[in-house]
């Protein structure tokens, strides 16, 4: 019998869990912020909208309703959260200007729902109470956050753990990296490391959907490195799925998803 090495197989699982998470990215929407600027002048109002989608960027796309987002919120270079406003009918604004120079987060949970697969196809909305022949039921929460500068970059709070259930922690400030560099990051489930894929990609790589320019896994300290290859905006994908739904008899599994965008100068 052929003998397979320890670095081998945790390759081979690796390859296994590549392959799983990314059948599950071709077949979900993901969801990010697209700051109307990822570089403020000083005491200026931040704004921005929430795109629900299979590709980065989609100039024209009509962004995601308002009224879909749980939770929008500001946190400054303090670790202050100040409230996101609606201004019509999908667009979010600091409620005042922001004064305090240094880096800040534009934070948003989606609504969180049900899809349950059915005999007849996938009913999205609906638990397994909600409909009959139930073969699988998936309740989704999705996480976004997104890294800007109000005058120059600074403070602390952008690099740390905000409590999201399942969230992306950038290690450095992206605002003091160029292109080549590379970006550490951190996954975080239930805020312990998440071993996963990180998909990213920039503006401008591919009009393709679910098509990334750079792919990676975590290591056990949940810290991937993604290599910035290019300026311009970025978005940085992470999925976690199959744990056990509380109750069975409403659903078998929950999923999360966070992104995390910015811009390299």
């Amino acid at each position: 019998m052929k003998h397979i090495s320890r670095n081998s197989f945790q390759v081979f699982i690796h390859a296994i869990l590549l392959v799983a998470l990314f059948a599950v990215t071709v077949h979900a929407h993901d969801t990010w912020i697209t700051m109307e600027s990822y570089y403020l002048d000083k005491s200026k109002s931040a704004s921005f909208t929430v795109a629900n989608a299979h590709k980065f960027v989609i100039p024209g796309e009509k962004p995601l309703a308002a009224d879909q987002a749980q939770k929008a919120f500001f946190l400054g270079p303090d670790g202050k959260e100040s409230a996101a406003i609606v201004e019509g009918n999908d667009k979010f604004i600091s409620k005042t200007a922001l004064k305090a120079e240094g880096s800040y987060l534009a934070v948003v949970k989606k609504e969180g729902g049900f899809a349950t697969k059915t005999v007849d196809g996938i009913k999205r909305g609906k638990s397994k109470k909600d409909v009959k022949d139930a073969v699988e039921c998936t309740f989704s929460e999705k996480y976004a956050k997104a890294l800007f500068i109000l005058g120059k970059a600074g403070g602390a709070a952008v690099l740390q753990p905000i409590g999201q259930p399942f969230e992306i922690v950038p290690l450095k400030d992206p605002a003091t990296l160029k292109k080549g560099d590379e970006l550490p990051v951190k996954v975080l489930l239930e805020g312990k490391p998440a071993r996963t894929i990180v998909f990213g990609t920039y503006a401008g790589f591919s009009p393709e959907a679910n098509t990334f320019a750079y792919t990676t896994a975590t290591d056990k300290e949940g810290v991937a490195n993604i290599r910035l290859l290019s300026n311009g905006p970025w978005l940085l994908v992470a999925k976690q799925g199959d744990m056990a739904y509380p109750d069975a008899t409403v659903c078998d599994k929950k999923a999360y998803a966070a992104t995390l965008t910015f811009q390299i100068q």
